[in-house]
């Protein structure tokens, strides 16, 4: 690496933009030298300045100015201040010397009369930092022979003992890994401080974190429990849920079931009324009934009057016959008229009860058909009486046996445990559990068969009655039957007498002229028979008419009937129903007292109808369980449900601040070790650039002085007392500590640091110097003149230079107070050195110009700029000179 382009605009007297170029390798293995000369005041050491300010020097003092904006050209008579200082070293960086992937590096540095300023590395902003850092990779020596200007050559040997350990560092090449080593002592002692910030917060939050893990702890406990106790609620509760909601919907599927049956049976019934409301409307005579009632009245008295005719006549024949002594003619007359009255008669009476068995007969078959419906009726209700009372009996019976074995179970554990009060309590359980049991059939079972039961009752009673109706329908039927039978033999007895009686008095009617008597009653007696065939149809209609009414008389006897006993129905059914209310009603009671108190511990139902528990449960233990349960969590009482979120931030700020100890002792490690190599491979390196500096010092000593002796020493570290470097045993017990632990796993604590910090890897107080010119006694440098401390400065910088050469050197007039010997002694010593650096040499030694390759020459106007002419010596004999 070498500087090709050196850039200076606007920096001290440069206002101008200007450019130096310098020469790469002059030869094969040289890089050649660069002089700059010129009248004293023009301006050439501003170079020197402006190479130095570039590579980062922050001392004004050094700057030979008192404040930043003094290196900004201040302007002149004839040309204005300007704003901004720039210098711009072009570095060829095709070895990669520096740590950066580029073959040319330019190096910007910026200042603005406001006070801002920049860095720049290939025009891109970087920090001041990352600059030095670049410069030490590459042995750029920032404060010390990168850039050695005026009164710095003597006044190298008057500095203290740790400023020549500083420069030393410089020349040894460790200034690098100084850098990264105080870097990592930053970052050490920054690590500590946080390591106790966070120890600190540590010891904070740990407390409240031991309060909150026993309180989330409780928690946890109770939400264990409550979790218990709501699976056991949710089983006693679905279980007693699900069974009164299906009675209470039993109950009212047979309410509307009953419902429906009643109001079929209340609709029927107000159709009944409403026939028998017609069948009553319709009970009245009709004006033809009143027609044939006349008309029967008016044949009823012509037969009267015929009747009388023919009674005339008897009498008239009658009295003949007495009148002749026949008296036994008029008797048999007389009988014979009797006789054919009674038959008449008979024969009336037959025919009437011959229609009213034949009637009977009709109803007969309906009673029986109501009887077998009866019949039908009554075995079902009987079936289901049975049926009622065996399953009742039976479930009572096993539900009951059930409970004994189970409570007699308990009781005979706790007579062998012999404790009274658990027999007190269990003797309790064992009433409570009958009670139930009995309430149960009682109210429900019994409730069924007394429902059964009347009904069978009922049916009973209709089936007798009908009975009783067929019982006297038959005996009527027997009755009139035997009635017929009896006025048939008497009939036919009355026929045999009056045909005898016809005889006999047929063979008199000659005698006494009874044939014109008999003739006219024979005319009589068909007008008679015409006046009763035509009463006879009359009274036919009048019959079916009245046959017709008792049609419906017994139609609207069987209404009533049947109105009285649909009525009897409905009234049975509403009775029914209202017992189905009121058990509808408590089951509905009890339902809603189940659901409040369903709310009250578990919030809502939802979960407890949509599922039904179809397992065993034992009511009574698992009642007694849920209080067990409560009172636990009564003694546990309540906790802020806020806690588990504080539980959860505190935990995680807890453990972060954790992992922040783990990464932080970790990276405290990690930095120990760091800057344990980096001090071995300080005092490595610097041990070994020393031994090569000194012995190159000792020779260049020699040339410069034909002779002498000198030496370079270093001074070590006198011993600290153990409280300094923090190994006292009193200062450990001072130190405040949060974390002793995490400390004592560090190995290091920040007085260790401030230690570090003050003493340096390689255990040097500073560098003494020892130089005796040839023929002197002397060895301190304070006792040589000020030309043999010049030679003497001159001596170990070259030596520097040589041991560990920089890219570049810049030398502002170090010459200066030399003799003419002394000054080609040092022209040859840097030609020499030419091999290894490339040097920039302001002088006024005309030794140094004739070694130069390129001559650069500094001018000053009126206008108070500098201003640069240049030429190549190589070329001067062409007369070559570059502006």
């Amino acid at each position: 690496m070498f500087l090709e382009k050196l850039e200076i605009q606007g920096f001290k007297s440069f206002a101008n933009k200007n450019k130096l170029v310098f020469p790469g390798m002059i030869t094969r293995d040289r890089r050649g030298i660069t002089a700059v000369v010129g009248p004293n005041g023009s301006g050439k050491s501003n170079i020197a300045d402006a190479v130095r300010w570039a590579l980062g020097e922050q001392s004004m003092k050094t700057l030979r100015g008192k404040k930043s904006e003094d290196i900004i050209f201040s302007g002149s008579d004839r040309k204005g201040r300007l704003g901004m200082a720039e210098v711009s070293l072009f570095l060829n960086n095709e070895d990669r010397k520096a740590p950066i992937d580029y073959s040319e590096v330019i190096l910007t540095r910026r200042l603005f009369r406001d006070g801002e300023s920049e860095y720049l590395i290939n025009q891109s902003r970087v920090r001041l930092s990352d600059v030095q850092m670049m410069l030490a990779k590459a042995k750029f020596g920032q404060k010390t022979y990168s850039v050695i200007g005026q009164g710095m050559v003597e006044g190298f040997l008057n500095t203290s003992l740790t400023e020549r350990k500083e420069f030393f560092d410089e020349a040894t090449g460790v200034k690098q890994f100084q850098i990264k080593r105080d870097d990592s002592l930053g970052k050490l002692q920054t690590s500590y401080e946080n390591l106790n910030q966070v120890n600190m917060l540590l010891s904070e939050i740990e407390p409240r974190l031991k309060s909150l893990t026993r309180q989330v702890n409780r928690l946890e406990k109770r939400e264990k429990i409550e979790a218990e106790l709501r699976e056991l609620q949710l089983n006693y509760y679905r279980k007693i849920w699900h069974e009164i909601n299906d009675k209470f919907n039993e109950f009212n599927n047979q309410f509307l079931d009953l419902e429906k049956t009643k109001l079929a049976k209340e609709k029927k019934l107000e159709q009944l009324n409403h026939d028998l409301e017609k069948i009553r409307v319709k009970d009245k005579r009709s004006p033809e009934f009143e027609g044939w009632q006349k008309s029967l009245g008016r044949l009823q008295g012509e037969k009267e009057e015929i009747v009388k005719q023919i009674a005339r006549l008897d009498a008239q024949l009658e009295i003949k016959l007495e009148a002749r002594g026949q008296f036994d003619l008029s008797w048999l007359n007389n009988k014979r008229e009797e006789l054919a009255g009674e038959i008449k008669k008979v024969k009336e009476e037959i025919e009437s009860l011959e229609n009213n068995i034949r009637y009977n007969k009709d109803g007969f078959a309906g009673l029986e058909a109501e009887k077998r419906e009866i019949d039908k009726l009554l075995a079902a209700a009987n079936d289901n009486l049975i049926k009622l009372s065996s399953g009742s009996s039976g479930g009572a019976k096993a539900k009951i046996k059930e409970v004994l074995e189970k409570l007699l179970g308990r009781l005979e554990e706790a007579d062998k445990e012999k404790e009274e009060g658990k027999l007190r309590e269990l003797l309790r359980k064992i009433k409570g559990e009958f009670r139930r049991v009995v309430e149960d059939f009682s109210r429900e079972e019994t409730e069924g068969l007394e429902e059964a039961q009347k009904e069978v009752i009922k049916l009973t009673r209709a089936r007798e009655e009908a009975a009783v109706k067929i019982n006297e329908n038959n005996l009527r039927a027997l009755a009139w039957t035997e009635r017929v039978k009896l006025l048939r033999e008497k009939l036919q007895g009355w026929q045999k007498e009056a045909g005898a009686i016809e005889d006999k008095l047929r063979q008199n009617q000659a005698e006494f002229g009874q044939k014109e008597i008999d003739k006219e009653k024979v005319d009589l007696k068909k007008e008679l028979e015409k006046i009763e065939t035509e009463a006879g149809e009359i009274n036919k209609k009048i019959d079916g008419l009245n046959k017709e009414e008792e049609k419906e008389k017994d139609r609207l006897f069987s209404l009533q009937k049947e109105i009285h006993n649909l009525q009897n129905e409905v009234n049975d059914l509403s009775r029914k129903l209202n017992d189905l209310k009121i058990n509808s009603t408590r089951q509905e009671t009890r339902l809603e007292d189940l659901e409040a108190e369903i709310r009250e511990n578990l919030g809502n139902l939802k979960e407890v109808r949509e599922k039904k528990f179809s397992g065993a449960i034992d009511m009574e233990e698992a009642k007694e369980k849920m209080g067990q349960l409560k009172h636990q969590l009564e003694l546990i009482g309540g906790i802020d449900p806020e806690t588990t979120k504080e539980y959860k931030e505190t935990k995680e700020r807890f453990d972060f601040l954790s992992g922040q100890i783990k990464d932080l002792v970790s990276a405290i490690k990690s930095l120990e070790k760091i800057i344990e190599e980096l001090d071995a491979t300080i005092k490595e390196r610097f041990d070994k650039e020393f031994k090569i500096i000194s012995g190159k010092f000792e020779e260049y000593f020699k040339i410069l002085f034909n002779g002498g002796v000198a030496k370079i020493i270093k001074v070590m570290e006198e011993e600290k007392d153990e409280d300094e470097k923090g190994g006292g045993e009193g200062e450990e017990n001072s130190e405040i500590n949060p974390k002793e632990e995490a400390e004592k796993d560090t190995g290091m604590d920040l007085k260790k640091i401030k230690f570090l910090r003050k003493h340096n890897a390689t255990g040097l107080a500073g560098i003494e110097i020892q130089a005796t010119p040839p023929g002197k006694k002397i060895k301190t440098v304070a006792m040589l003149s000020g030309g043999e401390r010049a030679l003497t400065a001159i001596a170990l910088i070259c030596a520097i230079i040589s041991a560990n050469p920089s890219p570049f050197v810049v030398l502002d007039e170090v010459d200066a107070a030399l003799d003419e010997s002394n000054s080609e002694r040092l022209a040859k010593i840097l030609d020499d050195l030419s091999h290894k650096t490339q040097f920039i040499v302001i002088t006024h030694n005309r030794a140094s110009m004739r070694r130069a390759n390129i001559l650069y020459g500094v001018t000053m106007g009126d206008d108070g700029v500098s201003k640069l002419l240049s030429i190549k010596l190589e070329e001067a004999g062409e007369n070559k000179i570059i502006k």
